[in-house]
């Protein structure tokens, strides 16, 4: 049963992400946990003791009626997700709190549908919540029909960590992946060396009950025209440094997917 930890607010993307999630687990056994977390502000603050308890309860309960309509929508027709948690506080201290204090294999969160940039990207995964989070993280930009994976494999070391996640995640689910690499026009001991990785990532996942299948023509960079190429995937898969730099291949590719994406962060 694969936990998986939701973050909802009232809108559109946080709608989407819950859906997603439901749509996941048609296909995966798990168990969803919405959680809403209530923005604290400065100007809020009132008073010490008793005073401050009480008011933070009383917003707590307040964001509790916000987010109940998004998530009882669901709920109707998902019966695995569970009654939302609402924590009031700092958002991305309070997920990285409850993230670290419960061993959840699965966080998703929706995203606003616009295009990225390797400069937004990296500016967004130098944020203390993604230096932070353990589990892999689906970030969802649209909802499609998840008919397969996408998995960029574009070097050994991410390559194992993204296979890693997906033995974890994926066992037995009848959803082929798709491992891409740049192998058929790059001859190299580099080449080589990748290859064998997925190679070896296949025969792992296999074994795992996965249905995998290799695509060795991934160009070795991401050109205007590759963004139509993702089209047709639910899902693209790739494992990304906490550090990454903003000129990285992982960054460079993930600015021109339009789907949602998953990624192990190592």
């Amino acid at each position: 049963m694969i936990k998986t930890l939701v973050s909802v607010e009232v809108d559109l993307a946080s709608s989407l992400a819950l859906r997603f999630a439901c749509q996941l687990s048609a296909i995966v056994p798990m168990d969803i946990q919405p959680v809403y977390i209530k923005e604290s502000s400065p100007y809020q603050a009132m008073g010490a003791g008793w005073a401050s308890r009480t008011w933070e309860k009383e917003l707590v309960e307040q964001a509790r009626a916000e987010v109940s309509d998004v998530v009882n929508v669901e709920r109707d027709f998902c019966p695995v997700v569970k009654d939302p948690l609402v924590i009031y506080g700092d958002k991305d201290a309070e997920l990285v709190k409850l993230v670290e204090s419960t061993a959840y294999d699965l966080y998703v969160k929706g995203v606003k549908h616009v295009p990225w940039t390797a400069a937004d990207l990296h500016k967004k995964f130098h944020a203390k919540l993604y230096q932070k989070m353990v589990p892999p993280v689906i970030l969802v930009r649209t909802l499609r029909k998840i008919n397969q994976v996408e998995v960029l494999c574009l070097d050994p070391t991410g390559t194992n960590v993204i296979i890693g996640a997906l033995k974890r995640l994926w066992t037995q689910c009848p959803v082929p992946l798709l491992l891409t690499y740049p192998g058929a026009s790059h001859a190299s001991a580099e080449a080589a060396e990748l290859q064998t990785a997925v190679e070896q990532g296949k025969a792992a996942l296999i074994e795992a009950g996965c249905s995998v299948s290799i695509n060795d023509a991934l160009p070795a960079r991401p050109a205007d025209e590759v963004s139509d190429y993702f089209q047709d995937h639910g899902v693209v898969a790739v494992a990304l440094p906490r550090n990454p730099k903003k000129d990285s291949i992982e960054l460079q590719w993930l600015s021109h997917v339009r789907t949602s994406v998953l990624m192990a962060l190592y």
